[in-house]
């Protein structure tokens, strides 16, 4: 069963929201009981897991270094994390002490938190791919020292690269074609290493995510940019030709894939990689033609040539994900796309970042 509403739930106005996430940042001075701790839950993925979770009566330790303020696509999935009396908010970057400390007593970590812009890992860009992937280390090392007994690590599809020959399944080689691919590869082996390590009490699975979308995507995403290209009449860059095929995921069933994650029983020492997409496959023209049927309103693409880093057409085999986790994608295509629009129609100016570089998870 839900747990029982906090008192300081709902706040009706800026203030009493600024105090109610003061109260919730106190630490922790005993576990609590079925717990979840998630890393990046200010985040799209995360607010949305979030709120998964706790709707089934798990407890649900957040963390994310970003103030809760600076997240405005999140803010309303975040404000409902407070009518439950079960969620606590740690505000803290991965790597800091206090994560660790408060890995105590945790059932699963979910570590969602990494930098996520493909285009800006080139160069200079890199520095904030490789903290993501030492403090993935450094949350490993917590949840070996604590005793953690699971740990479900987001990875992406971008690891494949053209080896995957354009079905992508997780016996196949990698080759990872930008930074980012690298950095999300490095992050799922870790976990592995990890849970094999002699004397692990650790099992990993790690979750390689497709092209994600939904409510509080960043609008660098590209079903976002379509929509918000539609919205002002704007062309959105197209990079390539626009015809390869990607598997689209809508949200739920990101989080769904998730939670099955954390609930399959596994031994210590034991590990997965399983693919996590949608059940549609569609190029991303195809996609802009049902974003323009949705809105009503053409979408216009502009060639921008190749980009360096744009993962080659990738669709998603779910067979693993069926054998071992009972997963079945729910969210078709067009229907996430129409539940898409409905949310963003409801804010009426349109989201920054229309030309912005994609981003990914």
């Amino acid at each position: 069963m839900p747990a029982q509403p906090a008192s300081s739930s709902n706040p009706s106005n800026g203030a009493a929201l600024t105090s109610a996430w003061r109260r919730v940042d106190e630490p922790l001075t005993t576990p609590l009981p079925g717990t979840v701790l998630v890393t990046g839950v200010c985040g799209f993925i995360g607010s949305h897991l979030a709120l998964a979770l706790l709707k089934r009566g798990v407890a649900v330790v957040g963390v994310d270094a970003r103030p809760v303020n600076a997240c405005p696509l999140t803010s309303g999935q975040l404000r409902r994390l407070y009518d439950y009396s079960g969620f606590r908010l740690l505000t803290a970057k991965v790597a800091d002490p206090e994560v660790a400390n408060a890995l105590y007593g945790v059932d699963t970590v979910v570590h969602l938190a990494a930098a996520t812009d493909v285009a800006a890992s080139w160069g200079a860009g890199f520095s904030a791919h490789a903290t993501s992937v030492l403090e993935t280390q450094r949350l490993l090392d917590g949840c070996a020292s604590q005793r953690v007994p699971r740990v479900v690590v987001a990875s992406s599809s971008h690891v494949y690269g053209p080896a995957c020959g354009g079905i992508a399944r997780e016996d196949q080689p990698v080759e990872p074609t930008s930074p980012y691919g690298v950095s999300k590869l490095a992050a799922e082996r870790l976990a592995l290493a990890y849970a094999r390590r002699p004397g692990s009490t650790l099992s990993a699975v790690a979750l390689r995510f497709f092209t994600a979308f939904g409510p509080g995507c960043n609008p660098a995403m590209v079903v976002p940019r379509l929509f918000n290209a539609a919205r002002t009449g704007q062309a959105m860059p197209l990079f390539g030709d626009g015809n390869a095929l990607h598997t689209w995921t809508y949200v739920s069933d990101l989080v769904d894939a998730v939670i099955r994650s954390a609930e399959v029983p596994m031994h210590a020492g034991s590990t997965e990689v399983i693919n996590v997409a949608g059940a549609d496959q569609a190029s991303l023209i195809q996609v802009a033609d049902l974003v323009g049927e949705i809105t009503g309103r053409r979408v216009a693409l502009e060639p921008y040539g190749e980009r360096a880093g744009d993962a080659a057409g990738t669709r998603a085999d779910l067979t693993r994900a069926g054998r071992v986790l009972g997963f079945v994608p729910q969210v078709r295509l067009r229907e996430g796309l129409v539940r898409m629009w409905q949310h963003m129609s409801s804010d009426p100016s349109p989201s920054s970042g229309t030309n912005a570089s994609t981003s990914a998870v």
